[in-house]
């Protein structure tokens, strides 16, 4: 095989083959390209297993509360758990806590180091516009999350490493009553 017979390595955009969406279409992968309204119905179904799921000890009412809204308590920590409909990812969401009113600055540069580090993978840190609570998060993709396991084995992730982040001190929090 000579140099240019290889396969090329650079990517290009789809319309400069002749392509784009109307192309990949015609190669099998419409369910990629109408995933979005089914991935709101795959959703829709697999919320509420994983909340039952998640929160076996609970009465009725919690799990109907948790399930309606999305947030509810594991391990210690408050998560709410969505589908974005924009991006097509199942969204995970974790209260960190409230970082202290004088060492804000320092939370917010913590976070950012963490970040940039990868010191707790797969979560990314962040601040909730509204409350300024840290919370970390994790996205996936809805076509990567096939049952259930994968949003409980992410729940418990997420919940690990923030538990492992609140103990470590490295982001001074407020104490909560």
């Amino acid at each position: 095989m000579s140099p240019s017979d290889a396969p090329s390595l650079h990517a290009h955009a789809p319309e400069s083959r002749g392509g784009g969406p109307q192309a990949l279409a015609g190669a099998g992968l419409e369910p990629l390209l109408s995933a979005p309204s089914e991935s709101a119905q795959r959703f829709a179904e697999l919320m509420p297993r994983v909340v039952r799921r998640a929160l076996v000890d609970a009465d009725a009412a919690d799990i109907d509360q948790a399930i309606a809204d999305g947030g509810f308590v594991l391990n210690d920590s408050t998560v709410v758990m969505r589908h974005n409909a924009d991006s097509d990812q199942i969204e995970f969401f974790c209260d960190v806590g409230l970082p202290e009113a004088h060492a804000r600055e320092l939370a917010y540069r913590a976070a950012l180091e963490i970040n940039l580090c990868r010191q707790y993978p797969g979560i990314t840190l962040g601040v909730h516009p509204e409350s300024g609570r840290m919370v970390a998060t994790i996205a996936i993709h809805s076509l990567l999350v096939a049952d259930d396991e994968v949003c409980l084995n992410t729940l418990e992730l997420l919940t690990r490493q923030v538990g492992q982040l609140r103990a470590s001190r490295v982001i001074a929090l407020q104490d909560e009553a």
